[in-house]
């Protein structure tokens, strides 16, 4: 009797200790996106987001004109795109654009805002730096402002990237309340 008690008291502390473990690794909550309903232009693969409000629309390299990303309220370019964004007659597109452009999986803007650079197809996103970049010439006083977005804990997850598309949504959101 005294055995099947002894087993009975580890098998609980065992539980606990199972649960209490198990409570302790999970994951953090994200926040999503919500705020105004966006119409976003993206030049690639449209990106897999759980908000709603969210519409996209893919556009071509040739469809970036002034006229036509009117209707938007930001541009993304994807991974796969970057090197042919970074050419230099998209470089006017970006620097004279009303709405903002935000370069997915890189964390330079240099080679998208500056001629004589070219985007480095080696340089993959490497823990520490950020995952995506934005930009957008200021009307009022015709600065760059720029924006870096960076995953959480450094980790390249579906889970992570989608909450970076929400910080961005909500940057765009803010730019549109101005």
């Amino acid at each position: 009797m005294k055995r099947l008690k002894g087993k009975r008291y580890i098998i609980s502390i065992l539980f606990i200790l199972s649960v209490v473990l198990i409570s302790c690794t999970s994951s953090p909550t994200f926040e999503l996106y919500e705020g105004h309903p966006l119409r976003i232009a993206v030049v690639g693969e449209q990106p897999d987001v759980k908000e709603e409000q969210v519409k996209f629309t893919e556009v071509s390299f040739d469809e970036m004109t002034t006229e036509k990303l009117k209707s938007y309220d930001a541009v993304f370019i994807r991974e796969d795109k970057l090197s042919e964004a970074s050419e230099s007659q998209y470089t006017d597109i970006y620097l004279n654009s009303t709405i903002p452009f935000f370069f997915i999986g890189t964390d330079n803007f240099l080679p998208f805002t500056e001629n004589e650079l070219e985007y480095d197809k080696t340089s993959n996103w490497t823990a520490g730096t950020s995952y995506a970049v934005g930009v957008l010439t200021s009307q009022e006083d015709d600065t760059l402002k720029k924006w870096k977005y960076s995953l959480y804990n450094d980790e390249k997850t579906d889970e992570h990237i989608e909450e970076m598309y929400s910080r961005i949504f909500t940057t765009i959101d803010e730019l549109n309340q101005k």
